[in-house]
Formats: structure tokens, C-alpha cells, sequence
């Protein structure tokens, strides 16, 4: 069983984090909609209080892994908020469990598979990862911030460094293996019958915006947020994120 924690009463919305992070990273957006709705905050397999279970954890096994906390909790169905690798698998859960899944909100995240290069990077970021992980966190973590935004939130980037060094180097590549490997779900987009809420941000050097933003379609349950900032929208558009998930 994956690590979580629950609180708050109300219509309930699962978060996800993405890769190198864990629970704590929702501790802001947590503590402004617990009054008012349930929120479960998960650890994925290899990351923070949950073991890594193997050489690759796919996206696929990630959501069946998340499915048992819902059963565990007794939830039918729920609103799954996922940031970059919680959004993959957010949309393996819209695409395999539609049926326990209510509304998506996909943070700074893509339906889209890696490309050739991508995918190379995914392996020399795992020889990385256990030659000299504190080189990687110290080097990548920076860039998940807009240039314009790095001075504005400095406290932050060094909160997610600190969560980032904690995840074990197992786990690190476990979920680089899992996200190279994962399918394009980009017919969810049209398959998914509840709301879809895309958070990008245009200055995103992680997971580029460009090519996502072409294959959105103009639907009525499709939302579409751009903003002025990097691959930390909850953090650096914090007002704007928080005001989206009140309404969905």
C-alpha cells in the first residue's frame, strides 16, 4: 500500500506529485481547501514514505497503486490533481479506471509520450542519478522555475530540493524508466467524459507546452489555464491554481 495521508470532509480530490517529489509538496494547497473538501495527498511508488517496489514503475502500475488507496478509503470515484509525472499518471487512470475517476487536473503535465530524445535523457538522468545524485538535484531543480520567477522563490526551490534529495536513488530510476515507457493517452481527451483542467506554463523548459497546446481540442468540459511562469505553476501561480481547484 502506497503512502497517505487524508484530511478534511467533503468531495474528495486526490493529489499526485511528480517525479522527485512527495506528499509534502501540496502542504500549502492542502491546508486552503481542507475546510471545504477531502484531501488525500499520495506518495508514489519510490518517492517520500512509499517503498519502490521495482526496476520500473509504469504509469499503468503507479494508478493501480493508487486505485487501492481509493478502495482502501472506500472512495468511488474522485478529482485526481496531478503535477508532470502525477498527471501521467492521472491520465493512465482517466484512460484504465474512467469510472473512479470524476474530473482531471493536469499540472505543467502532457497526454504525450517522450520523444527519442526524451527518452535518451530519462537513462543518462539514471546514470546520473548514481553517480552523483546531489549534482542532478543541485543542477535540475532550478530550471522547474521560470528564469523571471528564480529570486521571487527562492524559499521554495529550496523546499523542493530538500524533498528531492530525500527520494531514493531506486526510486529515482524506477520512475524514469516508468515515464519513458509510457503510452500517448492523448485520446483521453476526447474519450473522458468529465472535466479536464490543463495548467500550463508558457515558459515550462520540463515538459515544453508547444506541442501539447496544438492538440487540445475546443470541447466544453476541456479547460484550458496558461500562465506567465515555469514547471511549478501550484507554486509560482499559486492564487490562480488555487481558485481553479475550488471549482472544479
Amino acid at each position: 500500500m502506497l503512502f497517505y495521508e487524508s484530511i478534511g470532509v467533503g468531495k474528495p480530490i486526490v493529489f499526485l506529485h511528480g517525479f522527485l517529489e512527495n506528499h509534502k509538496i501540496w502542504n500549502r494547497l492542502q491546508n486552503d481547501l481542507f475546510h471545504h473538501n477531502q484531501i488525500i495527498t499520495i506518495d508514489l511508488p519510490g518517492h517520500g514514505n512509499s517503498e519502490n517496489f521495482q526496476e520500473v514503475n509504469t504509469m499503468e502500475e503507479m494508478a493501480e497503486k493508487v486505485i487501492e488507496v481509493l478502495d482502501e478509503l472506500n472512495l468511488e470515484k474522485v478529482a485526481f490533481v496531478g503535477h508532470s509525472m502525477g498527471g501521467y499518471v492521472t491520465c493512465a487512470l482517466a484512460d484504465l479506471f474512467p469510472e473512479r475517476v470524476e474530473n482531471i487536473v493536469l499540472i505543467n503535465s502532457s497526454t504525450l509520450p517522450d520523444d527519442e530524445a526524451k527518452k535518451n535523457q530519462r537513462l543518462k538522468a539514471c546514470e546520473t542519478a548514481r553517480k552523483n545524485f546531489n549534482a542532478l538535484v543541485s543542477f535540475s531543480m532550478p530550471t522547474l522555475f521560470a528564469a523571471h520567477h528564480r529570486d521571487q522563490f527562492k524559499d521554495e526551490l529550496k523546499f523542493v530540493k530538500e524533498i528531492a534529495l530525500k527520494t531514493p536513488i531506486e526510486g529515482v530510476c524506477a520512475a524514469l524508466k516508468g515515464m519513458r515507457q509510457r503510452p500517448d493517452r492523448s485520446s483521453i481527451l476526447y474519450d473522458f467524459k468529465g472535466g479536464i483542467y490543463i495548467i500550463v506554463g508558457m515558459n515550462d523548459e520540463t515538459v515544453n507546452p508547444e506541442l501539447f497546446l496544438t492538440l487540445i481540442p475546443n470541447l466544453p468540459n476541456i479547460h484550458l489555464y496558461k500562465f506567465d511562469g515555469g514547471h511549478m505553476a501550484f507554486i509560482e501561480n499559486y492564487d490562480e491554481v488555487l481558485s481553479i481547484l475550488k471549482s472544479i
